[in-house]
């Protein structure tokens, strides 16, 4: 197995940084269309407009066209809301990506490479509006590439993350991830995070039923810490 090592982002890791984040979103799109088959709303549109059509015209022909139409508009929601995202990112924070995460010492963006390629990157930016009296980091673009998944990167970059908000006196971590991300879910709540809320994204997400959860990694302070080790120790 080839060693990795996480550094901080710099302008020649664009290109395969936004292939990476773009690849990681456009793989959930298989999961969103099943989802979407298992709605009810899905189920009756499947069943319900071909049963019209060939109790209405009796032709079996317009029924299966019109089950494959209405197949190829499921996936094309499917995609939707992926594609929307990784636009909206794209003109956004990931416009440039220097200026949005390197420009503060309170904020940053790491990369994990192996043999000279991108393989996974995260990012982190303090909350502007935290609640009162707390001090909150925020994880973003957490991608990691498939054929390099199961080496324990998605664990060393969220550790990276940690560690640069207890460094900087933060009481806690932040993210957003959706639903279907299952493998996110997972590493998250394995790795201590605590669920606190779920959203929807935009008024299409909502339509879809499709949302995103929200979490939260409390760190301890200073003193908390210190009281662990006298004890502990």
């Amino acid at each position: 197995m080839a060693p990795y090592h996480i550094r901080k982002y710099q302008k020649d890791d664009r290109t395969q940084v936004l292939a990476l984040f773009s690849r990681g979103m456009e793989e959930h799109i298989p999961a969103t269309f099943r989802y979407l088959l298992k709605l009810p709303r899905a189920l009756l549109l499947l069943l319900g407009v071909p049963l019209s059509l060939l109790l209405l015209y009796r032709s079996w022909i317009l029924a299966t066209v019109s089950t494959f139409t209405l197949l190829f508009f499921l996936r094309f929601l499917a995609r939707l809301p992926w594609k929307q995202y990784v636009a909206s990112c794209y003109r956004t924070d990931m416009a440039d990506i220097t200026k949005s995460y390197l420009s503060s010492p309170d904020s940053c963006f790491w990369v994990a490479e192996c043999g000279g390629q991108v393989v996974g990157m995260v990012a982190a930016l303090p909350v502007k509006d935290p609640p009162l009296e707390k001090k909150q980091l925020q994880l973003f673009r957490m991608s990691v590439a498939l054929e390099h998944r199961g080496k324990g990167i998605a664990k060393a970059l969220v550790r990276t993350v940690l560690q640069f908000a207890r460094d900087r006196g933060c009481s806690e971590v932040v993210l957003e991830t959706s639903m279907l991300q299952y493998g996110a879910l997972a590493l998250y709540q394995k790795m201590g995070f605590q669920k606190t809320g779920e959203s929807y994204y935009n008024t299409l997400t909502k339509l879809l039923d499709f949302r995103t959860v929200q979490f939260m990694y409390c760190l301890p302070s200073i003193q908390e810490a210190g009281l662990y080790f006298s004890v502990s120790g």
